[in-house]
Parts: structure tokens; sequence; C-alpha cells
């Protein structure tokens, strides 16, 4: 009797990529109470695009690249945010103000639950972390206490009545340069209503999907939705101006990826950039520690690699070495 594991039938679904994800921002409900500062944002955000994308086509020989931008919606963390047609709108006239185009837009819970799948448990599931030399397995495993280090943390004290006082011992960062940059993330903590994923976890889930490495048994995650596809609830809605669409009134119920434009290029991309305030420049840290100890489908990385290299570009065996941010401030 032969025995196969599954996997080895199990077939990785293939799409086309981008050659760049530009996230063009990061949406909270605070900003919306600041218009001025959101048009800035956006008037920067426009010309890092348009540079990203023409230092993009020189490095493709002349060719015209594939350049898809994004822009991310905190529902998760906020339940308070404007109904989505009243919030869309608001975004997109500030990005047409700006001469920048948004092609796609995605809930920030949806990081957490697609639909009845538990994308960031999925995501969690497949963090490996391998603790360095010298480590006594005092620290409990990823998967139990919900926090993943970039290295070995201080040992604690041993506290033995009567004993010699303990010698403190400083953190350190694997692979360091000179100096150790030790950080310990909280990928979720436990509430009476369930797991509440943090920022930086979500944040993680968002790249990943960005890169098109997520699986679910070889199939896609995070197929966008084109804006023309919804279908109005039974109370019916205002149709949004530009696009013509009727949008669900709340955002639990809208798609997880919003196709905006009909003729974007692909969601996911070979490359990410992410131009964000310089207010998440901690949390991406954090997402890059995250990533840097995903392993995700074999099958979608090679799959991806091998696509690349049929277009002449070479990729980092890495993924958050795929990972590039802008962190800026309003002038």
């Amino acid at each position: 009797m032969t025995y196969e594991e599954t996997s080895a039938k199990q077939r990785t679904e293939r799409f086309g990529m981008s050659h760049l994800s530009i996230e063009v921002g990061h949406l909270y409900a605070d900003d919306l109470a600041r218009p001025d500062t959101l048009r800035e944002e956006m008037a920067s955000a426009a010309a890092w695009v348009h540079g990203a994308t023409e230092a993009l086509a020189k490095r493709l020989g002349g060719r015209r690249p594939r350049v898809s931008t994004c822009y991310l919606v905190d529902d998760y963390f906020h339940q308070d945010l404007p109904a989505p047609e009243k919030l869309i709108e608001v975004i997109g006239q500030a990005a047409d103000e700006a001469g920048l185009r948004i092609d796609y837009l995605a809930r920030e819970s949806s990081c957490a639950h697609m639909g009845s799948l538990d994308l960031a448990g999925l995501v969690a599931d497949r963090i490996v972390f391998e603790p360095p030399p010298g480590t006594n397995g005092s620290r409990p495993p990823v998967s139990r206490s919900g926090w993943l280090c970039n290295g070995v943390p201080s040992p604690k004290p041993s506290r033995i009545a009567m004993g010699v006082p303990d010698q403190w011992k400083p953190p350190s960062q694997n692979s360091k340069r000179e100096h150790s940059v030790f950080l310990d993330v909280e990928l979720w903590n436990e509430t009476p209503k369930g797991r509440r994923w943090s920022c930086p976890m979500l944040a993680a889930v968002w790249q990943l999907l960005r890169l098109g490495v997520l699986r679910n048994q070889g199939k896609r995650i995070g197929v966008p939705e084109p804006v023309d596809a919804i279908v109005p609830d039974e109370h019916g809605h205002d149709p949004v101006p530009q696009a013509g669409a009727r949008f669900p009134e709340t955002w639990a119920a809208m798609p997880p990826i919003l196709q905006l434009e009909a003729k974007a290029f692909p969601f996911p991309a070979y490359r990410t950039v992410s131009v964000l305030s310089a207010d998440f420049l901690e949390v991406e840290h954090a997402v890059r520690v995250i990533c840097g100890a995903v392993r995700p489908d074999a099958g979608a990385v090679d799959s991806i690699r091998k696509s690349a290299e049929r277009e002449g570009m070479a990729l980092p065996d890495e993924l958050v070495d795929r990972l590039s941010y802008i962190f800026q401030r309003p002038f």
C-alpha cells in the first residue's frame, strides 16, 4: 500500500501579478477629522507613486511597468467609521485633487477574518520561530504566548532564596549588525469576546496578501471584487457619483478587497511599497519581524518566483526583503 501526503496532490492556483503594489495610505477614524491633512498626505503619496513608477520603468528597460495602488481602511479597531459610501467619496475626492488613482480599497478587519476563513490564524500557524543556541526553553512557544521576538530576550531572574544574585544579561538580536535592536511583538491577546489580533499582525497579513503568497489548500486568498459587482441590500442605497455603484450601509457587508478601477493592474505584486505616515514606523518594524518568521505555501512562492524570472526579474529569497517603505510627514 502506498501513502501520499495530501499536499502532494494539491494544486497551487496561479494568477497575474503586478510588478509593484503601492499602498498610498492607511486610514484611521481620526483622519476624517483632518481633511486638510488627508489631502496633503494624498498629494505627497502621488509624488512618490509617480517617482516609483518612473524608476521601475527604467529598471525594466523602458517596458511599461504594471503598478497597482491600494488603500487600507481600519474597520477592525474602529467600528465608528462613516458609511462606506461617504468614506469612499472623501478618499476619492482627496485622491482626485492630488492626481492620484486608487485601484483597490481593503478592509483591515478582513485581514483577521475573510468570510469564514480565519486568515490571521492561518498566517499565525505558519510562523516558525527557531530559538537561537543558548536558549533554555523557559519562554513558551509563539502559538501559546502570542509573542514573537527577533532574538533572545534577557533571561528571567532565578529568584532562589539565599542564592547568588543573578547577573543581568542584555537581549540579543538575531543577525545583528554590530549592535542589537531587540523587538518583542505582541501578535494577539485574549479578551472575553475572543482573540484580539494586534495591529502589526493584521498589517503583516496585509503585506502577505499584497505579495500574493497566501493560499488556502492551494487556492488564492483575497480576490478583489469589482465595484460594479456589488449588489445592494433590501434597503437600497444612493449611488456613488463616479462609479454609479451602490454600497452596503456597513463596512462588515463590504467586500474584503474592493476593485475601484476596472482597468487596474493585478492587486498582488512581486514587490510592495507602502507610503505611510511616520507614525507607522514602529508598527512596520514589527511587521517585518512577523513576515520574516512566516513560512508561506512553498508552491505559491515557487510559482511567483518562476513567473518573475520569466519576466527577467530576480526576487529576493526572503519575503521580507520584497517589502519597501516611504515614511513621511506633511511639509
